[in-house]
């Protein structure tokens, strides 16, 4: 039994000060299934308590370097079966957190009707297709155009354009005149290709 705790002690230590793979491979021989054990004896199933303990382990490889072992104090198994215990506290909480969150989205989606669920697809289907055009043409574009365009629809008065932009402010109306023209355009073509 001696041998068996001197042993023990001995893996710790190198946890501890190396990390190295064979004793990480030692310590998982040693203990993966005790550490399945104790999560599975906290009524979680085989999977949940598979994944677990994949946890517990990589939790346990992060954080040895700071266990003080002390076989009077501070047993190895008392640090471990504690943070097996946390390990298992976490994902109770998580799953109850992801419960809550789903039955919420459930309740909104129950909630919404038919009408209302069409309205909005409408609109998304309506920014998506300007979207998708938007960006196919404003490469074609060269010089100002495109920013005309778009500081015009950000409501930017179109002295202001002219102004930062260097242009006079009827080419700030032809220059967005023919890039909204354009998209126009491309939405159109978009919609039939798509529809």
């Amino acid at each position: 039994m001696a041998e068996l705790n001197q042993t023990r002690e001995s893996l710790l230590y190198r946890l501890k000060n190396s990390r190295d793979q064979l004793s990480w491979n030692e310590f998982c021989t040693a203990y993966e299934r005790y550490i399945y054990l104790i999560v599975r004896g906290m009524s979680l199933d085989h999977h949940d308590a598979e994944d677990l303990t994949q946890d517990v382990l990589l939790k346990v490889y992060k954080n040895i370097a700071d266990y003080e072992y002390s076989p009077e104090s501070s047993k190895f198994r008392t640090w471990l079966s504690k943070i097996c215990r946390n390990q298992v506290i976490d994902y109770i909480r998580k799953i109850n957190a992801e419960s809550k969150r789903v039955e919420n989205y459930y309740k909104k989606a129950e909630q919404m009707t038919l009408p209302e669920v069409e309205q909005m697809a409408e609109a998304e289907w309506k920014a998506h297709v300007t979207t998708t055009a938007w960006e196919s043409i404003q490469k074609g574009f060269r010089g100002s155009a495109a920013e005309c365009f778009k500081l015009m629809n950000q409501g930017v008065e179109v002295a202001e354009i002219a102004n930062k932009l260097e242009i006079s402010e009827s080419s700030v109306y032809v220059y967005s005149k023919r890039v909204k023209d354009r998209l126009i355009s491309e939405v159109r073509r978009l919609e039939q290709l798509w529809s």
